[in-house]
């Protein structure tokens, strides 16, 4: 009895190291740039496309394309002695590309919440194109005029982000035929951290949805026009 004891024990412990390794693989910002601080042979990789790496990246990354279709001959190429440090846009492609790298026999940690978790941070970047941005927002000015207009749309957006450009037009299309019932709030994500610090924005596109200055809805992610559509609608309500 004793020895079937000691064994469960064992195997119970076995099982919570092993899930503690793997969670501890998957850092938030602010661990995941001591360590890599304190990992003078690392090797920091981001497997974003080429455009999103050409917009801004962490210092000294290399960039390998997860998508491309020579991404797992690629990575047979680096050296198996550096630790990796890994990320992508928002978590999702670095998972898949650790869980790929990890069988190959390479030790690999992932920054959690990608590149916008990381901007959010306000942490240092590489390679960020001179483009001139949108004027920034007061904090104070933003949170009056939410407060203000009985409904409003805020769409989060970055001049690097694909799909929040391929939304823009629809957006400015809506804006136009909800004029009058709904106020539409632009936010470019570089440079007003402390909006999206605020409303606990970490990925964009990136929607919130208030009537009357209450909070209905905050959504992400690419949207069509129909989806977009409802939350104009949302936002309206009730309001006459």
């Amino acid at each position: 009895m004793k020895s079937n004891s000691l064994r469960k024990l064992y195997l119970v412990g076995t099982f919570l190291t092993l899930n503690f390794t793997v969670f501890a693989q998957n850092l938030p910002v602010e661990s995941f740039e001591k360590k890599l601080l304190e990992t003078p042979n690392a090797f920091l990789l981001d497997v974003r496309t080429s455009g999103e790496f050409g917009g801004g990246h962490l210092p000294k990354a290399t960039n390998i394309d997860f998508r491309s279709p020579d991404f797992a001959n690629k990575i047979k190429d680096l050296p198996k002695d550096k630790p990796v440090f890994v990320y992508c846009l928002s978590g999702g492609r670095s998972a898949q590309a650790a869980e790929i790298m990890r069988k190959e026999g390479f030790q690999v940690t992932e920054l959690q919440g990608g590149y916008l978790k990381w901007t959010t941070k306000l942490k240092p970047l590489e390679g960020v194109p001179n483009v001139k941005h949108d004027d920034a927002w007061d904090l104070s000015t933003f949170g009056k005029l939410i407060q203000g207009e009985n409904a409003v749309v805020v769409d989060f957006y970055a001049k690097w982000c694909a799909p929040c450009l391929k939304m823009m037009p629809t957006v400015d299309k809506l804006s136009n035929d909800y004029k009058g019932k709904v106020t539409v709030l632009k936010v470019e994500a570089d440079g007003n951290q402390a909006v999206l610090q605020k409303y606990e924005i970490d990925e964009i596109p990136s929607f919130l949805v208030f009537q009357k200055g209450k909070l209905l809805q905050k959504t992400s992610g690419f949207r069509e026009e129909a989806q977009l559509k409802e939350l104009f609608d949302q936002s309206i309500g009730t309001i006459r």
